[in-house]
């Protein structure tokens, strides 16, 4: 009778055949998320959002330091310098009163407040924003790096327009200052 009870017992419990198919159905699946979600781009997309956004809100702050300004443009486009002018976000303070990177002097605006200069996410020497006036004109260009991002680049009517990292997104009243040959700046 007690033989009878031992071969009647259920084992219970894994094989371990049975944890590494699991295991490796688990990999498969966090792959397959990993690869369709794609963290890298996502975060590049981010930087790219605030790129633009921060040049968004420069280019609006100029239009109304111009609009509000009394002075000969020369005297607003490079406030602390003569024309030509520029400077980098990656070399220049974040000062928003024309001794910054960007020659405006944006804190005395009554309509936009600007207390200090945005500067790129990663801020290198291959990402940054970069400020060039004439006197007469002003541009202010970035790269942008996600791939869904890169095609304003070519279509932003500048005269940068790569959709690969020589191309740039510019925004301004003249597109042509900043150049590789040919321009008030180079990048």
């Amino acid at each position: 009778m007690r033989n009878l009870k031992k071969s009647a017992q259920v084992r219970k419990g894994f094989t371990l055949v049975e944890l590494l198919v699991v295991i490796a159905i688990i990999a498969i699946l966090a792959a397959v998320v990993v690869l369709i979600i794609n963290p890298m781009e996502l975060t590049r997309r981010g930087r790219d959002a605030a790129r633009l956004t921060d040049l968004a809100n420069i280019q609006q702050a100029i239009n109304v330091a111009a609009q509000e300004a009394t002075a000969s443009s020369a005297a607003i486009l490079c406030d602390s310098t003569t024309a030509p002018c520029e400077g980098t976000s990656n070399a220049g303070t974040r000062v928003a009163d024309g001794t910054g990177w960007v020659k405006v002097n944006m804190s005395s605006q009554k309509s936009v407040s600007v207390p200090t200069l945005p500067v790129d996410p990663t801020n290198s020497a291959a990402y940054h924003y970069k400020y060039c006036s004439n006197g007469d004109a002003w541009e202010i260009d970035t790269v942008l790096e996600s791939e869904q991002q890169k095609s304003k680049m070519a279509n932003d009517g500048g005269n940068e327009n790569a959709v690969d990292t020589t191309g740039r997104y510019e925004v301004g009243s003249d597109l042509t200052l900043i150049a590789a040959s040919g321009g008030s700046c180079a990048y």
